[in-house]
């Protein structure tokens, strides 16, 4: 036998990642697998920003939860967003101002909340992330031409490449936007119930079938939907919490299945993706 090894394409790959000092780990120049690529790197920057930062008020953390809804593809479970949102423990470690205080009367120290949080993106998130890439890894499209290879797939126009779901987000977050900042009277308030399906896809049954009817049949709830001040706001939170994101959960993991992967031509128009 030889004893000069048997080198191949993949050395030379080898010895360029290990002679670049500045290579991100696990990156390329380019991507043949772009809607993979893209959702990894919105997971991870998503991570970063969950265990590094926190976030500043509850209302921002449900906005950052529902993102990470469509990073997760609807694989978290329904129940971890109320969780997250209403408990004062979990709230205190994710809140990482000085609201974290309304929260819990003596919350853990900064280092020990970044410690918890990180148990908890190990325990719920990570897991949610590798089952939607894996989802997505069935029907992602291989990019194999020249011409079709993508340089930075983290700025690829549409979530995962697929407008179907961009559009879903796009919905969701202006209904949710909507209920956060509360109604100015009833009339608003029909015309936001008669949009939400738009958001949920129907979904919103399993959570709360009578959702509508107890609106419209208990004065305290129209209270919430439509009374300014922090008391109010604080409740509606709580119902975003509870409602909608479920819902919104169960949606995205619904409309992931039948989203098409579509890539822009240089005119801006939508082709589907060739394949191998």
């Amino acid at each position: 036998m030889s004893s000069h090894s048997i080198r191949t394409s993949l050395d030379k790959v080898l010895q360029e990642v290990q002679e670049n000092d500045t290579a991100e780990v696990a990156t390329s120049d380019v991507s043949f697998t772009p809607a993979l690529d893209s959702l990894n790197q919105d997971q991870h920057d998503w991570l970063q920003r969950w265990t590094v930062e926190g976030y500043d008020s509850r209302r921002e953390l449900i906005l950052s939860l529902h993102q990470m809804q469509f990073w997760a593809l609807g694989r978290v479970p329904d129940g971890w967003f109320v969780n997250v949102c209403s408990r004062p423990v979990p709230l205190s470690v994710v809140i990482t101002s000085e609201n974290r205080q309304q929260w819990r009367e003596n919350p853990v120290g900064l280092a020990t909340a970044e410690r918890e949080r990180r148990y908890l993106a190990a325990k719920y998130v990570r897991p949610a992330f590798r089952a939607a890439y894996r989802t997505l890894r069935t029907d992602a499209q291989q990019y194999t031409n020249q011409s079709e290879r993508v340089e930075n797939p983290d700025k690829t126009e549409f979530f995962a490449m697929r407008p179907a779901l961009d559009e879903l987000y796009r919905k969701q977050s202006d209904l949710l936007v909507s209920l956060l900042d509360g109604f100015e009277d009833m009339t608003a308030v029909d015309e936001w119930l008669s949009r939400l399906d738009r958001g949920t896809l129907g979904e919103l049954y399993r959570v709360e079938p009578d959702f509508d009817w107890k609106i419209h049949d208990r004065a305290s709830a129209q209270r919430v939907l439509l009374r300014d001040g922090e008391k109010f706001a604080r409740e509606r939170e709580l119902w975003a919490a509870t409602y909608l994101l479920p819902a919104y959960n169960r949606a995205v993991e619904r409309w992931a299945g039948e989203a098409d992967e579509h890539r822009e031509d240089e005119n801006g128009e939508h082709e589907p993706a060739r394949t191998m």
